[in-house]
C-alpha cells in the first residue's frame, strides 16, 4: 500500500489494551489506558501488566514502524486492543523474541573461554556470557456520518483477528465493535472522540487465549488451559505485532498509559537518522546510542570473545573449531537484522506491506485454521520465507549505516505522559556513559564485571595473528631493552677505568 501524505501527520501511537474478563461484574469500568492496564473485578485479583514495556520505533523518510508485545497476568479467556493511528497501517506478526534480538544487536553477547578449568583435570569450555492490501487513500481526512463506521480492512494475523476502522463517533465505533465481537474499552469516549475529530482510524484487535486442544501455548501463551473454562488463567506475553504506516514526524504519545497503576518503566528502541532524546523526559534516561555502522558490524561479524586464565594461543584446537559456530551472531540478532532491513526496504519501495511479510501472514492464517501455534510453527514459517527475507537484508541493511539506534530506559514521569505527546530532539549522550559496561541492553542494567581479556569481533585466525605479532613486538622490545642495558653498563665501566 502506498499512502500519499498531503499534510504533516504527527504519529501518535497511544495504545489502549483492554482485557475482557471471563465473567465481568456488573458496572465494571475498564481502565482506558496504556498497553496493558490493570483492572479490578470485584474481589478478584487484578489483571495486570507484567514485565518491561518494550517498544521498537523506526522512522525514516516519512515511514514509521511500531512494534509491541504486551504481557499481562490474571484470570481471562480473551482480550482485545484498540489502537488509534493517523493513517491506516500495514499489519504483521513479528517474532516473539524480537526484543531479545534487538538488544543483542546493540550489545552482542560474549563467547567466554575459561582456560582455568583445564588445570583442574578437565576443560569446561565456557559459552555465551551474560494484512492484505489496504485501500488506497490520500489521508484520513474524509468525512464520516455520525452514526457510521467504515471498515477499511479485516484480516487475521496469527492469534489475532483485526479490523481497521474509520468511525463518525465514539458511539458508532462502540456499537460496531459490540456487534462484531470486539471489546470497546469503557470510560474512553472523550479520548476516542478527540481522535475521531482529527480523522484518525482505529485498529481493533480481538483474540482467544487459546481455542483448540492441540494449541501449543508457547511462546505466545503459557500456563493456559486450551479448553478455556470461565476463569482461565493467563500468565505471559501475547504474540508480537508490528504496524507500519506513513508519518512525516516522529512523535510517540503515551498519554493513555499514565492511567496505569504502578511504575511507568518503559524501554524504547528508536532507530532513526539522528541520535535522539525524548523532550520532557530526563536526558539520563538515554542509556545507549549505537551508530548504524556498528549495528551492522554487531549483526554480521563474529561475537566478541573473552578468554579467562590464558591467551588465545592456549585454546585447544578442538575448542577453536567450536568457536566458529558459537561466535555466529545469527542465532542472537538475525531477527533484528531482518526487522531493520525490511523497514528500510519499505522506505525505498513505498510499500507498507512487503511480499515476504504477506506470505508469512498467509501461512499464519493456514496454521490457525489447523490449530498450529507456537515456536516450532513460527520457525517453520521463517524458514519458508527465509530466501526472500535474506535478499532484503543483504541489499538494504547497508542503508542503515548513517542511522542511529537510541535506547531510552526509565520510569517515565506520569504527569508528563498524561499531559503531552512524547516528541523527540537531536541529542548525543556523553561517551563515558555510552558503554555496555555502564548499561547492558540485554539485561537492562549494568553488568557484573567479568575476568579475563576481551577480544574484538574479528575472526579467530585474525585475532591469533594479531596476538602473535604483538608477542613478537614485545620480544623485540625486551631484546632492545637488554641491549641498551648492556650498552649502559659497558659505558659506565669504560668511564670508571679512565
Amino acid at each position: 500500500m502506498n499512502l500519499n501524505v498531503s499534510r504533516t501527520v504527527v504519529c501518535c501511537l497511544a495504545v489502549c489494551l483492554t482485557i475482557v474478563a471471563a465473567r465481568p461484574a456488573p458496572g465494571v469500568v475498564l481502565d482506558p489506558c496504556g498497553m496493558v492496564p490493570p483492572i479490578y473485578i470485584g474481589d478478584v485479583s487484578p489483571i495486570a501488566r507484567v514485565g518491561l514495556q518494550q517498544t521498537y520505533v523506526f522512522h525514516k523518510d516519512g515511514v514509521e514502524t511500531f512494534v509491541i508485545r504486551p504481557g499481562f497476568t490474571g484470570k481471562v479467556d480473551n482480550f482485545g486492543m484498540l489502537i488509534p493511528f493517523p493513517n491506516p497501517p500495514a499489519l504483521r506478526k513479528v517474532a516473539d523474541n524480537v526484543f531479545e534480538h534487538i538488544a543483542a544487536a546493540v550489545d552482542p553477547p560474549e563467547v567466554v573461554v575459561d582456560l582455568r578449568l583445564r588445570r583442574g583435570g578437565g576443560f569446561g569450555g565456557g559459552g555465551i556470557g551474560g494484512g492484505g492490501a489496504l485501500p488506497q487513500a490520500a489521508t484520513m481526512q474524509f468525512d464520516m456520518e455520525k452514526d457510521s463506521v467504515a471498515v477499511l480492512t479485516q484480516e487475521a494475523v496469527g492469534m489475532y483477528e483485526i479490523a481497521v476502522l474509520q468511525a463518525g463517533s465514539a458511539k458508532a465505533l462502540k456499537r460496531w465493535m459490540d456487534e462484531n465481537g470486539f471489546q470497546y474499552p469503557k470510560g474512553m469516549d472523550k479520548v476516542t472522540e478527540e481522535y475521531i475529530q482529527e480523522n484518525w482510524c482505529f485498529v481493533a484487535v480481538k483474540t482467544k487465549v487459546g481455542d483448540k486442544a492441540a494449541v501449543d501455548p508457547k511462546p505466545g501463551q503459557r500456563n493456559v488451559n486450551p479448553n478455556l473454562p470461565a476463569g482461565s488463567v493467563f500468565d505471559g506475553s501475547v504474540q508480537g505485532m508490528g504496524f507500519r504506516f506513513k508519518s512525516e514526524k516522529l512523535v510517540v504519545p503515551m498519554r493513555l498509559s499514565a492511567f496505569n497503576e504502578g511504575e511507568m518503566r518503559n524501554v524504547v528502541y528508536i532507530l532513526s537518522d539522528d541520535p535522539k532524546k525524548i523532550r520532557s523526559i530526563p536526558e539520563e534516561y538515554v542509556v545507549r546510542q549505537v551508530r548504524g555502522k556498528q549495528l551492522i558490524k554487531n549483526m554480521t561479524e563474529p561475537l566478541p570473545l573473552r578468554v579467562i586464565g590464558g591467551e588465545l594461543k592456549d585454546i585447544p584446537a578442538y575448542r577453536k573449531q567450536q568457536l566458529k559456530t558459537q561466535r555466529d551472531p545469527a542465532p542472537h540478532n538475525s531477527i533484528a537484522r531482518q526487522l531493520f532491513a525490511s523497514d528500510l526496504l519499505a522506505v525505498r519501495t513505498g510499500e507498507l506491506s512487503l511480499g515476504h511479510e504477506e506470505t508469512q501472514k498467509e501461512l499464519l492464517r493456514i496454521g490457525e485454521h489447523f490449530g498450529l501455534r507456537g515456536e516450532k510453527f513460527d520457525i517453520e514459517i521463517r524458514k519458508a520465507t527465509k530466501k526472500v527475507a535474506d535478499e532484503a537484508v543483504e541489499e538494504h541493511l547497508k542503508r542503515m549505516q548513517r542511522m542511529t539506534m537510541t535506547v531510552v530506559d526509565g520510569d517515565f514521569p506520569r504527569d508528563v505522559l498524561a499531559g503531552e505527546n512524547l516528541t523527540f530532539e537531536k541529542f548525543k549522550m556523553v561517551a563515558v556513559r555510552n558503554k555496555s559496561s555502564v548499561y547492558d541492553t540485554k539485561i537492562h542494567k549494568a553488568p557484573r564485571k567479568l575476568e579475563g581479556k576481551l577480544f574484538g569481533q574479528m575472526d579467530l585466525d585474525t585475532l591469533l595473528r594479531q596476538e602473535l605479532e604483538s608477542s613478537k613486538l614485545d620480544f623485540r622490545y625486551v631484546g632492545l631493552g637488554v641491549l641498551l642495558f648492556g650498552l649502559g653498563c659497558w659505558t659506565t665501566n669504560l668511564r670508571s677505568r679512565r
